[in-house]
């Protein structure tokens, strides 16, 4: 996948190609035109599994997610743990990793209890497969699949590289605010080496609402309060249990999706942000502080490490960055909110790390 104004000019440059491959012009001089190009960085989901899959005889990637029932830690305080639902033993699941112009296949299991909104399907957000896979209960895929059920979603191959999301598409609302979705990001074969990032990221925003210890969370919570518990990645800041440490020089890429209910606005610390990509496509090179996502939306951003220091990333809205109203250690953010550490700088005391609300 291109970024930001290369990608622009990638159309030209395909011409350009194209015209070079008719007069008989060999791979150096289209590498010549294009300029150098670098094999993408693999994107790392902090506090989740990375599934790359298994490629078959045929070429074809191959997934299997499984959607159950389980407990996940999810905060230090004042509730540290809530049942959920999620793929393969966690929400968000696994980041599904593919590469551009292979064919995928992902195999979804139903093991969640059985009962009411149980039954499920899985829709593949911005991959454009075919109508048989889209994953809609009941018109789509009149039949969702029942409890201790299985569907296989392709073979198909997605139309472009970039970043895209995974998550129920029956009871949605439901389903979706217990926690099934996660990330997929199909990499591309070749990105321009200007493009190209040194550490590269995997954020899924999400709010939960258990009713109490280690309950099933409430996807219709009423009151103010609203989801009390605003995360990344499915634990809030304090639960994150580490920095994510980088190199002061290293470009940073952060890919985040918003499967919560209601908008976002995320903010980087000490940097500025330039926003390359929405919702899986490129989008003209815009330099800010922040970035409104909406439910559903998924962006790119990409930023230069050359500000020493612990620096956070966290939503801006108040109320979400503190877990049921009540903030962190010594008064700090926690709630939807990550810490990126420059290696050498001085560390972030593990007392935010282990701050239980007393």
């Amino acid at each position: 996948m291109l970024h930001g104004i290369s990608r622009w000019a990638a159309t030209g440059a395909t011409i350009a190609l194209g015209a070079l491959a008719l007069n008989g012009c060999g791979s150096e001089a289209q590498s010549q035109a294009l300029g150098s190009t670098s094999t993408a960085t693999v994107p790392v989901t902090p506090s989740l599994p990375t599934d790359r899959g298994v490629v078959d005889e045929q070429g074809v990637r191959t997934f299997e997610v499984t959607a159950s029932e389980f407990t996940q830690k999810i905060s230090n305080f004042p509730l540290q743990t809530a049942t959920v639902w999620g793929y393969n033993g966690s929400t968000p699941g696994p980041t599904l990793i593919a590469n551009e112009g292979e064919a995928i296949r992902i195999i979804l299991n139903n093991n969640l209890p059985p009962g009411e909104n149980s039954d499920t399907t899985i829709h593949l957000h911005g991959l454009h497969q075919p109508n048989e896979f889209d994953g809609v209960a009941g018109i789509s895929q009149p039949d969702p699949i029942p409890p201790g059920g299985s569907f296989t979603y392709g073979p198909f191959v997605p139309r472009h590289s970039g970043t895209f999301s995974y998550h129920s598409h029956t009871h949605t609302a439901v389903q979706d605010l217990r926690g099934l979705s996660g990330m997929i990001v199909i990499l591309p074969q070749n990105e321009l080496s200007s493009e190209h990032v040194d550490k590269d990221y995997v954020m899924t925003l999400q709010q939960f609402a258990p009713p109490s210890e280690g309950a099933l969370v409430n996807p219709f919570p009423g009151g103010t309060g609203g989801f009390p518990f605003s995360t990344i990645n499915g634990k809030t800041g304090d639960a994150s249990g580490e920095t994510i440490n980088i190199d002061e020089g290293d470009r940073v890429r952060i890919r985040f999706y918003n499967a919560s209910n209601v908008s976002h606005t995320m903010h980087l610390h000490g940097h500025d942000e330039v926003l390359v990509s929405k919702n899986g496509h490129p989008v003209p090179i815009t330099t800010e502080t922040s970035q409104q996502v909406g439910p559903g939306d998924f962006f790119e951003i990409d930023w230069t490490a050359d500000n020493p220091g612990n620096w956070i990333f966290h939503c801006h809205i108040p109320h979400h960055t503190s877990n049921m109203q009540q903030s962190g250690y010594n008064g700090s953010p926690v709630g939807m909110t990550r810490i990126f550490h420059y290696n050498g700088f001085q560390d972030v005391r593990d007392e935010y790390f282990s701050y239980d609300g007393g």
